[in-house]
């Protein structure tokens, strides 16, 4: 008995001419894609710690420059700390909050009140600037 089919060429496998330019395709196609993704995940930990070496390594800002313009100048490079940066280097130093919380502790504490106990009179002293 005799086939009507023809008998199909069957491909060697044992070479790289034999993979079709498709499948390489996309298998480098696949590569670069599972690259994309490693690089967009990130970690918010090990960012910081690179961050801080970085800065670390960084050469030291002589007295008589203004770390505002040091900071700004590197914002790019450092972006983490450079918001932590304006949050407390833009902070004037003043004395005002803790001065009125001794005038308050004068006026509560006095010669008719005298005899306050130290716990009392903190809590009353927080009472009254806290509420």
């Amino acid at each position: 008995m005799r086939s009507n089919t023809t008998p199909e060429p069957q491909m060697s496998t044992s070479g790289p001419s034999s993979t079709p330019v498709e499948t390489q395709d996309s298998l480098w196609e696949h590569f670069d894609n599972r690259i994309r993704e490693t690089q967009m995940i990130h970690n918010p930990t090990a960012d910081a710690t690179v961050e801080v070496k970085k800065y670390l390594s960084d050469a030291f800002l002589p007295r008589t420059h203004d770390p505002l313009t040091y900071w700004k100048e590197r914002a790019v490079i450092f972006p983490h700390l450079y918001v932590l940066a304006k949050k407390y280097l833009c902070m004037p130093a003043t004395s005002v909050p803790c001065e009125r919380i001794f005038s308050k502790a004068g006026e509560i504490i006095c010669k008719k009140r005298s005899r306050l106990s130290p716990s009392t009179a903190e809590k009353l002293i927080f009472l009254n600037k806290n509420l």
